[in-house]
């Protein structure tokens, strides 16, 4: 398998003071400096069964936004992490970006009608975004009149890809029935500690308050129906409860009906594929638009206080936790996986081409 050769060129780019590192998109151990998944080492390996052109150069970054190593109509930029949805400065100087998280933020609720603590934060976070954002904005604007001016030059599209799944084992898909727990969520309250004379220590941040509330929500259904299984495991960090021994994050997703998914910084997040993947009732907050997103299967709310009405809903109706787990299991293979978001960049750098 490693001796296998793409017709086309990937680099991980980190930071613009480090050189990129080659990567063979078919060598079973690939560069540990991006902490990639085999999620988009697959999705790269079905694009190129369907790209009709080669000697593209991928660059594959985290959240360098600033520069490139080189730039052309040969060259693709592939952002996987930026969470402040910014335009990256090079977008005019490749054949095209490929981008999670988006490039447009969105509020999610409405702070005027349900005037909250969390909804405050949550416009204040809008609100800093939309500025730390402004230079991107500004750059990207100017090169479309500069380019409605000339009428020749096209603006390379910016195209919404899905982050995936994290460190997710391949593991057969067990029916809704078969799984013990109705309800499982591992993860943490609070990512990086503050300092005490932080303003994000006294007040928190839409993350940390989300999970709070979430947490409290689930708390209070355990105590009120101890019939249910519920594992509820907060932990120091999302990596951390990915890579703890014992019984493994991925079995115990697979052995769960519902999975609660939080929002990070961002409202969507990896837990949400990892969900979908392994045919779980997800259970989110508000969804930005994206192609991928747009009608999926996923209950969505706008408050934690929702949560116990809809656990009784599915938790009391096993035709609908049938339907709903069948639902995840389509709409990750027809939407999310990885050989529908390799022919999906195929098919877009195909028609750039023509």
């Amino acid at each position: 398998m490693s001796e296998i050769k793409p017709s086309n060129h990937y680099y991980i780019y980190i930071k613009r003071d480090q050189k990129p590192i080659p990567w063979n998109i078919y060598d079973p151990n690939p560069p540990s400096e991006l902490g990639l998944s085999d999620y988009y080492t697959k999705v790269f390996q079905a694009m190129e069964k369907s790209l009709k052109i080669s000697g593209l150069i991928f660059y594959i970054t985290w959240d360098e936004i600033d520069e490139l190593p080189s730039y052309g109509q040969n060259v693709v930029a592939v952002v996987l992490g930026d969470e402040w949805c910014r335009i990256p400065k090079y977008f005019h100087k490749v054949k095209a970006v490929f981008k999670c998280l988006g490039i447009s933020p969105i509020l999610g609720c409405n702070p005027l009608l349900k005037p909250s603590l969390i909804n405050l934060l949550t416009l204040i976070q809008f609100l800093r975004i939309l500025v730390l954002r402004l230079p991107w904005v500004v750059n990207y604007q100017f090169y479309k009149f500069k380019s409605l001016l000339s009428c020749t030059a096209k603006i390379p599209p910016i195209y919404d890809v899905p982050q995936g799944y994290g460190n997710s084992k391949d593991l057969p898909i067990k029916d809704i029935e078969a799984r013990p727990y109705e309800l499982f969520f591992a993860g943490s309250l609070v990512q990086v500690p503050l300092p005490v004379w932080s303003l994000k220590y006294w007040l928190g941040t839409p993350k940390t308050l989300s999970r709070k509330l979430m947490v409290s929500s689930l708390n209070s259904f355990k105590e009120k129906y101890p019939e249910y299984k519920i594992e509820l495991s907060i932990t120091p960090g999302f990596h951390y409860s990915m890579n703890e021994g014992g019984n493994s994050y991925s079995e115990r997703m697979m052995n769960t009906k519902i999975c609660i998914v939080p929002r990070g910084t961002s409202f969507e997040t990896i837990r949400l594929f990892e969900g979908m993947r392994y045919g779980c009732i997800l259970v989110t907050e508000v969804l930005p638009p994206r192609w991928f997103l747009d009608g999926s299967p996923a209950i969505q709310i706008k408050d934690w206080g929702e949560l116990e009405e809809i656990l009784k809903k599915l938790l009391t109706n096993k035709q609908l936790m049938q339907e709903k787990h069948q639902e995840s299991l389509n709409w990750w293979k027809n939407k999310c996986s990885e050989a529908v978001v390799g022919a999906y960049i195929a098919e877009k750098l195909n028609l750039l081409s023509t």
